[in-house]
């Protein structure tokens, strides 16, 4: 089974859909469900944003320097 999916925000009580061709003339199954917004998942936090403020001042140097020269050794490759 294939299936097709998308979210989409109605602005009048009519909605157009768009059919695959690959769909002509077969019987298709069409849901509404509505979607709460507590549901909805949040924006993915960034890496770098969970790390903030968990390495001293010096660390965090110490481990740009390492990663900078592990970035130089990958270029030598």
């Amino acid at each position: 089974m294939v299936m097709t999916s998308t979210i989409i925000t109605p602005r009048e009580s009519r909605v157009s859909l768009p059919v695959p061709p690959a769909y002509i003339g077969k019987q298709v199954e069409v849901k509404f469900v509505l979607i709460d917004k507590k549901d909805t998942p949040k924006p993915a936090t960034r890496l770098s944003n969970m790390f903030r403020g968990v390495f001293s001042k010096e660390d965090a140097e110490s481990f740009n320097r390492h990663v900078k020269t592990m970035r130089e050794e990958w270029d030598d490759i």
